[in-house]
Formats: C-alpha cells, sequence, structure tokens
C-alpha cells in the first residue's frame, strides 16, 4: 500500500527528532499504528509522548472520568476536565499537538470479550491498566494476534517494571508466574490474579510503603499509591521501547529481560536485567 509523503507541517513538527531517528525512521512512526490500553498516570503520559514522537495513528481505550485523585499524575486531568471521560479528552489534547493525528478513542472496559477486536490492525501494544486480569486480557489478544506489547507495573514507593513481549518470545503470564498461565478466566482464576496484587502491595511494605496502606488496599479501603514521577518514569521508558520496536530496531527489555526502575537504589535506580530463575516473581514485581 503506498503511503503519503510527509506534509509540510510534519516535517516541520518532527524536525528535532531527525538526527536521533533517520528520515526513514520517522516516516514508520508517521505509519504506524498503536494502541494504548489505559489512558491515566502512565498511559496519558505514554499518549503524549507517542503523539510527541510524530506517531501518525493512536488508538486510547479508557472507560473511566477524571477526578480530583487524578490530578497529581494524569497528563490530561486539570481542575476544567474534572468529570470528563479520559478518551474524548485525550483525543482532543493529542489531537492539540498533532491536527493530522489518526485514531479512535473508546470509553470502554478491555476485557477477554472485546481486547481481540479492540487490538486487530495495529502495529504496537501498550498496556497502562491497573487491572491485573485486564493486562492478562491485553497480553493474550495481542500475543494471539502476533502483535508485539508492552507491559508496565510500578510498586511504592518509587520502583517500576518493563518488559517487552515479543512474537516468539516468552509470554506475559509465563514471564511474572501468574496462576492465570493455559487457564480460562474463571471467576475463580480471575480471583487468584487479584490476590497476586494484593502480595505486592505487602512486598511493598518491606521496601518502605506504609503498613496501613497496604492492608486497606487488600480490603478495598484504599487505591494503589503512585506519584507523578513513578508515572513518567514507567510511561517514557515503554516509549522508548515502543519506539524502537516501530523503527526496527531491538528494545532494551525483551522478555524475559526487563527494565527495572528503583530510586531508592543507591547503586542502580535504572538497570536491564535478566531474571535468575527465567522469570519474575509476580508479587514483587
Amino acid at each position: 500500500m503506498h503511503n503519503p509523503q510527509p506534509s509540510d507541517f510534519y516535517k516541520e513538527f518532527t524536525q528535532k527528532n531527525i538526527g536521533v531517528y533517520s528520515e526513514t525512521q520517522q516516516n514508520r512512526l508517521k505509519d504506524a499504528r498503536i494502541i494504548i490500553l489505559g489512558l491515566g498516570g502512565v498511559g496519558g503520559f505514554e499518549a503524549m509522548l507517542a503523539a510527541r514522537h510524530g506517531i501518525g495513528h493512536i488508538t486510547g481505550v479508557d472507560p473511566d472520568t477524571f477526578e480530583t485523585s487524578n490530578l497529581n499524575r494524569q497528563m490530561f486531568a486539570y481542575t476544567d476536565t474534572l468529570g470528563e471521560p479520559k478518551a474524548a479528552v485525550a483525543e482532543r489534547e493529542l489531537k492539540r499537538i498533532n491536527p493530522e493525528l489518526k485514531g479512535e478513542f473508546h470509553a470502554i472496559s478491555v476485557d477477554e470479550h472485546n481486547a481481540q477486536d479492540l487490538i486487530a490492525g495495529h502495529d504496537l501494544v501498550l498496556e497502562a491498566l491497573d487491572d491485573m486480569c485486564a493486562r492478562v486480557c491485553v497480553h493474550r489478544a495481542a500475543r494471539a494476534l502476533g502483535i508485539p506489547s508492552i507491559s508496565m507495573s510500578g510498586s511504592p514507593p518509587h520502583r517500576g517494571f518493563i518488559s517487552s513481549f515479543l512474537s516468539g518470545g516468552i509470554d506475559y503470564e509465563t514471564l511474572l508466574g501468574l496462576p492465570s498461565q493455559g487457564k480460562p478466566l474463571t471467576p475463580e482464576v480471575k480471583q487468584a490474579i487479584r490476590a497476586v496484587k494484593n502480595k505486592r502491595a505487602q512486598y511493598s511494605v518491606t521496601l518502605g510503603a506504609p503498613q496501613s496502606w497496604a492492608d486497606d488496599y487488600c480490603v478495598g479501603k484504599a487505591g494503589w499509591i503512585i506519584t507523578p514521577i513513578r508515572a513518567a518514569l514507567l510511561a517514557t521508558f515503554s516509549v522508548h521501547e515502543a519506539i524502537q520496536i516501530l523503527v526496527g530496531l531491538p528494545p532494551l527489555a525483551a522478555a524475559p529481560k526487563a527494565l527495572l526502575i528503583d530510586l531508592d537504589n543507591d547503586d542502580s535506580q535504572v538497570r536491564v536485567a535478566s531474571p535468575e530463575q527465567g522469570i519474575w516473581p509476580a508479587e514483587q514485581f
């Protein structure tokens, strides 16, 4: 299929990228189609970075509306967007950056029934979801379609985990040793998946998170705690992985490798590592 040449606007808009990326690589970004699942703290920042890089087609999916607690970290949360759908605001703001941007924005949840339909036709998946069951659905769908997917997770105080899943490589559930491996997503399996995040909350206490928060989280009285710095770091490295893949370069953290962030580590705040036992313990990452 013939791809149209970049417009004069697009060339000027992306001119500062040239030298880091070649014109050929930038044109690949112009023609790329990505989908971002979740448009909150990490996903909203990913969407902004993707648009400013000049990715030409962005699909965004998020069922929620903005609320006051989002103001600390979510790229499109302002006092005058409170109560508005995140998907609609993201579309409006991204097209303020690049009026030539194409894509669809859906105010819906992703699950095992619609994940493949949403993801089909894209070149890459950025997963930025809070719910671990939804994460499983997304990575299963991407793998079934042969589309690269990038996963992220972040835990208090200042930790993050990013890994890129490529066709033929290890899959998301195997890499994290999730209890859903090879199983249909029955209510019991979904409950086992959700229990992993409760264990992750308690593990975070050993690294400095408040015990009172972890206890409240595990019984549904508190949400996950996340700062703007951690959200921005997760989004930045996730989008870097995406750009590498889209322009034809190897990602830093192709699974089973992962990019690990820990701002409380005196020796290596950001590093790429391989799991010592072949998988990463989901209760920690």
